[in-house]
């Protein structure tokens, strides 16, 4: 059964913010909403993270709980990811709830999109995934509108998979009809960050170095997560803000660095200049992460910075 992206986001926002009543007429009226995704985000695991059971009970005995359900890109299970937050109570209940018979229900990736799209926008989609340089050319010079199609690639933006190629000639062909990189994606650091040759071509021309998802997770977060130093130092050169906060995990690249323990990249944030103690909440510190995960040296490096 298909609903809308409004419906979907409705959903979603109503599970965020606490609103209860509302989210019952939204699933009374369509019941798949009650475990809709977007980008691998249900509105369970939205009122989990801000905290509000009264949503977590309901949508639980509404059958929204997932035993497979995981946190993206980190695969946190909903279990963990409350308890990180400090939420647990909800942890404690989610855990029962998981243990009881008839609880809980396999629900998969319930997040697919389905867009209305042009037989030319899927051609072109088409020769750029061949490679199919003077072909593309043929097809913007007689629709070049679509070098602008915000729902090129599932709404990654068009130069998304010749990023992911390391293919630069058919970047810069794509861009000579005005395509650009996004600010907004749901995976860049997958595509657009893949290469570091590639990426340090596309912020040379334009590219931001704040692109984020919905989260606000940048791709300092992510390179920092993946303890990618190379990729972190040439998005600093490119003016990254070094303590941005995303709004999943309330953290900085820093305390993403700590939580994953990646040694080198604390080493490397904190000689950059990166603020031990910035965080969006108590839970969220780096040195609230690495005590958390047990990541002993980085506690150490941490308490030094903080001392010094």
């Amino acid at each position: 059964m298909w609903s809308t992206t409004t419906l979907v986001w409705d959903a979603l926002v109503s599970a965020a913010t606490g609103d209860l009543d509302h989210l019952q007429q939204l699933v009374s009226a369509t019941p798949p909403l009650r475990s809709c995704q977007y980008d691998y985000t249900s509105p369970l695991q939205l009122a989990v993270r801000s905290g509000h059971g009264e949503i977590v009970d309901w949508l639980v005995e509404q059958g929204a709980l997932d035993p497979d359900a995981r946190t993206h890109p980190f695969l946190d299970p909903l279990v963990t990811y409350a308890e990180d937050r400090g939420e647990l109570a909800i942890a404690e209940r989610l855990r029962a709830a998981l243990k009881e018979p008839g609880r809980a229900h396999a629900w998969g990736d319930t997040g697919a999109i389905q867009r209305g799209r042009s037989d030319e926008a899927r051609a072109l989609e088409t020769l750029i995934d061949r490679g199919a340089h003077d072909e593309v050319r043929t097809l913007l010079n007689a629709h070049p509108a679509l070098a602008k199609d915000p729902d090129a690639y599932w709404g990654e933006g068009l130069l998304s998979v010749p990023a992911n190629n390391g293919d630069h000639d058919m970047l810069a062909l794509l861009m000579s009809y005005g395509a650009t990189v996004p600010l907004e994606s749901k995976w860049g650091a997958r595509y657009y960050f893949k290469h570091t040759a590639t990426a340090a071509w596309l912020l040379e021309r334009g590219m931001s170095p704040e692109h984020r998802n919905w989260r606000q997770f940048r791709l300092l977060h992510d390179v920092a997560f993946t303890g990618e130093v190379d990729k972190a130092a040439l998005l600093l050169q490119w003016g990254a803000q070094i303590d941005a906060i995303d709004d999943d995990y309330a953290s900085t690249p820093l305390g993403y660095a700590a939580h994953w323990g990646r040694e080198d990249m604390v080493a490397f944030l904190l000689e950059r200049g990166a603020n031990p103690n910035a965080a969006g909440a108590p839970w969220a510190t780096p040195l609230a992460w690495a005590q958390r995960k047990g990541h002993g040296a980085i506690v150490e490096r941490l308490r030094g910075a903080e001392a010094g």
